[in-house]
């Protein structure tokens, strides 16, 4: 993601009635939470329905820690934006799952 891409998601959310603080508001916004490793700017993109049901919908989304699978870091930054859905025909989306260990 780019630095404008940045700063239009910062942009829509802080114009919006409400701030997305939650994952239960980003789930009925239809979002995506995006984390991008701060070392080798790897991303990975996930739903919030899905992190809303794994982590409960009163989470914060920027709360969340991620793991870099590239590089192994846990230096990760946190954006929220609309779905693409509309504008890529693909989107490689990530699920969250339990393991044990």
């Amino acid at each position: 993601m780019c630095a404008l891409d940045d700063v239009l998601v910062l942009f829509k959310i802080a114009v919006m009635t409400q701030t997305i603080d939650t994952l239960g508001k980003a789930l009925r916004h239809n979002m995506l939470v995006v984390a991008t490793c701060r070392e080798c700017q790897n991303q990975g993109r996930f739903l919030a329905k899905d992190l809303a049901s794994f982590y409960g919908h009163g989470r914060d989304p920027f709360s969340l820690k991620f793991r870099c699978k590239q590089c192994d870091t846990r230096n990760c930054k946190i954006t929220l934006m609309d779905n693409p859905y509309d504008r890529t025909p693909e989107t490689i989306v990530w699920r969250p799952v339990k393991v044990k260990l």
